[in-house]
């Protein structure tokens, strides 16, 4: 039988070398997770910031701006994405308590979540951008958004009525320069 190679030949060669390459270093399933850190503000300019060991949202002036908290972001699928704060240090979860859903930052490094774990799914949110706004659902509990209050200095939750007047469910989100 003949091989016979063709003008193209070169070029596949080159690809799959650099697949290869891609490839060799990672285990099925693993693949280097790239920490993106983000800024994110809802649409009523409120920034999210830790008070006592609890997300919140407010209006940050003058020096208190460095007290911002940049969204730490592993993106793990198109829309799906784990969140966190603090160097990824402290992830947001959507955790069931009995019938209460709540959002709450655990002592967890981003880096070391898996999508292909079940455990880690109170991790996920799916991202959906509408023109230059941002809404974070739960992946563990479909219809679950992450949201502010209307008033400042509160706490950073989930809703499942993301078009309650007294909930803000659309952010924008921006990667940090």
């Amino acid at each position: 039988m003949e091989i016979r190679k063709g003008p193209h030949s070169y070029l596949i060669s080159l690809l799959l070398f650099l697949f290869h390459s891609e490839t060799a270093g990672h285990p099925l399933g693993k693949r280097p997770c790239e920490m993106q850190a983000y800024r994110i503000w809802d649409i009523n300019q409120k920034t999210f910031y830790l008070r006592n060991n609890q997300l919140v949202a407010g209006y940050l002036q003058g020096p208190n701006t460095k007290l911002e908290e940049k969204i730490d972001v592993v993106p793990i699928e198109p829309h799906a994405l784990f969140l966190g704060i603090q160097g990824g240090k402290l992830c947001l979860a959507c955790v069931k308590s009995g019938d209460e859903i709540k959002l709450q930052l655990e002592p967890v490094n981003i880096t070391d979540l898996s999508k292909n774990k079940e455990e880690d799914k109170r991790f996920t949110f799916i991202r959906s951008d509408n023109g230059l706004t941002t809404s974070f659902e739960s992946a563990a509990c479909p219809g679950w958004f992450l949201c502010t209050a209307l008033e400042a200095d509160q706490p950073v939750s989930l809703t499942n009525t993301p078009k309650e007047a007294l909930r803000v469910t659309k952010f924008y989100f921006q990667q940090d320069q």
